[in-house]
């Protein structure tokens, strides 16, 4: 198959605004945040244009959650069970935006002709996308009662954490230099950040979206277990991906190794494909306890507060074991 072209920088699309006094810029639309390089208009197109069809499988996350570690499960999965004719995308294994497109960005950064030509290259087979919205702002018209979602959502204290240094080093939000990262936590506590509350992303999520999304057509999973619990989610996703085909032993095994942190980022330095920015500003260190050691203890009862506040009696379920 000839390389897709990579498109590996976004660009800010002015004008911006200064989301806190402190800085990292924004777009701001229906009283939504979302990065510099999102153009408000692309997201209402897709809500008045898009219908997703019976292909189309939909990961759903806030930032810095597992959203790449679970695109590569998904793809690999995908390839070994799915015979994927070359002029398809996902027949190379590439993670990057040519093969999953993260939708508004596709549209914002690419034009409406870019996400048209994908939707034709893929129709017929199980096509993946992404995104970061929840239920009031999901970029769709109208959802196919065969369309997938799976979503995947980790320890706030962890996602607090990972946000923080992924802001810090991403090269277009201006995020302040003298933001520490408790003060930081506060910020994430109000909400007011890109995408909104993450408690409430989740809470939304796990409850289907006000019902829009059959529970069936739902999978969620947690962080934790992509990274400790492999064949597990290998399993899950199987199950629920394709479920009339069974990984063998031996394919478990592939995924399990692929996925494995080190493994993975070292393949994406090596072969970037249509990964964007550098891979070392999304993949930090692949744990997923760190927060016990870059919190303070202060933070740490402020988030754990937050997560009893917004989550109650839901706790159990969205609370990683």
């Amino acid at each position: 198959m000839t390389e897709q072209p990579q498109k590996s920088k976004f660009k800010v699309l002015d004008p911006v605004e200064q989301l806190h006094p402190e800085g990292l810029i924004c777009k701001k639309w229906d009283n939504r945040i979302y990065p510099p390089f999102i153009d408000p208009v692309s997201i209402q197109w897709l809500m008045k244009n898009w219908d997703t069809d019976a292909n189309d499988i939909i990961i759903c996350t806030h930032q810095k959650v597992g959203t790449h570690l679970t695109k590569k499960f998904v793809v690999e999965i995908l390839r070994m069970l799915i015979d994927y004719p070359e002029s398809n995308p996902m027949s190379t294994g590439d993670i990057g935006h040519s093969t999953v497109p993260w939708p508004e960005v596709m549209l914002s950064q690419h034009g409406v002709n870019d996400f048209e030509e994908f939707k034709k290259r893929t129709a017929g087979f199980p096509r993946v996308w992404y995104t970061h919205c929840e239920d009031d702002d999901l970029p769709i018209n109208k959802i196919h009662p065969d369309t997938k979602f799976v979503m995947v959502f980790r320890d706030p204290r962890g996602a607090a954490v990972s946000q923080y240094f992924f802001y810090k080093s991403h090269p277009l939000l201006r995020f302040p230099e003298n933001i520490t990262i408790d003060d930081f936590v506060k910020m994430f506590l109000e909400g007011n950040l890109y995408f909104g509350d993450y408690h409430k992303h989740v809470l939304k999520w796990v409850h289907r979206c006000k019902g829009r999304i059959a529970k069936n057509r739902l999978l969620i999973l947690r962080y934790e277990d992509l990274v400790e619990r492999k064949y597990l989610a290998t399993k899950l996703l199987n199950d629920f991906l394709v479920p009339d085909k069974r990984l063998t032993p031996d394919q478990m095994g592939m995924i399990v190794s692929c996925t494995e942190f080190n493994t993975m980022k070292n393949s994406i330095v090596a072969n970037p494909g249509s990964f964007h920015f550098n891979p070392n500003t999304f993949f930090r260190s692949g744990t997923i306890n760190d927060w016990e050691t870059k919190l303070s203890s202060e933070s740490i009862e402020a988030i754990n507060a937050k997560s009893m506040e917004v989550w109650g009696d839901d706790r159990n379920v969205v609370l990683p074991i």
